[in-house]
């Protein structure tokens, strides 16, 4: 693990991540492929100066800075300006040391990894340039192995030499080859379970969305309906007593109704945006989701109490976490407890190394523990009395996935609910 985490360390940088999986893999496999050629250009170097031939010395270790030159490049995130650099400095220099040697050396092999790495290092949208390359490397073969020429001298090798080039060609292209082939094998293997994984959110999102269509219409028509009932039994009324009544009635279903459209809103925000990560604070976040609900007549009596630092910032998606913490806020004003003279709501919060913990507490009405499971389903409802959309919850856990966070509950019946959620710091 240490010698991995050094490679990568080398390779991609301190502190540098690459989000996409493949491009991961196909920058780690390109770094370690100069890491390779390094190696061996000093390999034989070193074979030549104990041979006294120092004619190869200045083309081998212009390689070796070339492929110095492409790690670096890499670690700048021009990644593929170091395949550029990378693979052209591989078949040139493997021509110029099959040409001047004898093919019995077993050098040729190195044109067939270079092939092979043309195609593992980029994309499958980029498979033209592979192919270039690829052509490249059969027409750098050719030229070295039909055509007498060479820029380097001719070296000459006796029986013993040969069959340790021969070993020691061999057992570096061999690894190297199946390292690319690897690379190839785990891309395949990756897609295979992406698609395996897109395939059951497909199945999950087809089945919610029948819930939808369902429960939506249900929803939306039932407040409408009330409405137009209202309206015809307001316009046969003379009493002014009982026409002020009825509006009441009016204005309470159409405010059941926006907040079943917001929730809907909310839902498909958070199935359709991409995560936008910043620096939040939660003091300040808080407080405007307070300043949104303290108004309402279900929130006249509550006590809203922050035991948070005013200075405590998180980085997160602050949409995502501002619907969060308004649902969870929104539910616990919903369902206080009348009969309770000291009603209180408080946000508290716990920081370890990894993850950032945000609780909203309060002492309204609780959950019966047979509920704790399903509140967080499309669309339940723990008793008909219930005035949200059924929505919230589900919501929440929703959000939360898309943060990598997780959510807890804690509620007894008559003494209050503690709900907990987690974000990775």
């Amino acid at each position: 693990m240490g010698v991995k985490k050094g490679i990568r360390k080398l390779v991609i940088g301190d502190g540098k991540y690459i989000d996409s999986y493949s491009d991961y893999k196909r920058v780690m496999l390109s770094g370690q492929l100069a890491l390779i050629g390094i190696i061996l250009c000093s390999s034989y170097i070193l074979f030549d100066v104990a041979l006294g031939s120092l004619n190869n010395i200045p083309i081998l270790g212009a390689a070796i800075i070339l492929f110095a030159i492409s790690i670096f490049i890499h670690r700048q995130g021009d990644h593929m300006m170091a395949n550029y650099l990378l693979l052209p400095t591989a078949n040139i220099t493997m021509y110029l040391i099959a040409s001047s040697e004898s093919p019995n050396s077993g050098a040729f092999i190195f044109f067939i990894v270079n092939s092979i790495a043309a195609f593992a290092v980029f994309s499958y949208k980029q498979r033209l340039k592979s192919i270039l390359f690829a052509v490249f490397t059969y027409g750098l073969f050719v030229a070295s192995y039909f055509v007498d020429f060479s820029i380097l001298p001719q070296r000459t090798y006796n029986e013993d030499t040969l069959v340790f080039f021969v070993v020691l060609n061999f057992s570096t292209a061999l690894p190297t080859a199946l390292m690319a082939v690897d690379l190839l094998l785990s891309l395949n293997n990756h897609s295979a379970l992406k698609l395996i994984e897109n395939t059951d959110l497909l199945m999950k999102t087809n089945a919610e969305l029948d819930q939808f269509v369902y429960s939506t219409s249900h929803d939306l028509r039932a407040p409408l309906t009330s409405v137009m009932g209202l309206i015809n039994i307001t316009e046969r009324s003379e009493r002014p007593e009982e026409v002020s009544k009825y509006l009441g009635m009016m204005r309470d279903r159409v405010h059941s109704l926006d907040r079943f459209i917001r929730d809907i809103t909310d839902y498909s925000r958070n199935n359709r945006l991409e995560i936008k990560k910043e620096k939040v604070n939660l003091y300040a976040l808080a407080c405007e989701v307070w300043e949104n609900l303290k108004f309402s007549p279900e929130a006249e009596h509550i006590s809203f109490e922050i035991e948070i630092p005013e200075n405590l910032e998180l980085e997160t998606d602050k949409n995502r976490l501002q619907v969060v913490l308004g649902n969870l806020i929104s539910n616990s004003v919903r369902y206080h407890d009348p009969r309770k003279n000291s009603k209180f709501i408080k946000l508290q919060y716990q920081v370890s190394d990894r993850v950032f913990s945000i609780k909203v507490a309060d002492n309204g009405q609780g959950i019966a523990k047979e509920y704790h499971t399903k509140v967080f389903d499309m669309f339940y409802r723990a008793n008909e009395k219930s005035r949200g959309s059924g929505l919230g919850l589900y919501i929440v856990k929703e959000a939360l996935m898309k943060l990598s966070g997780s959510i807890q509950l804690d509620s007894t019946p008559g003494i209050g609910t503690t709900i907990t959620i987690r974000l990775p710091c």
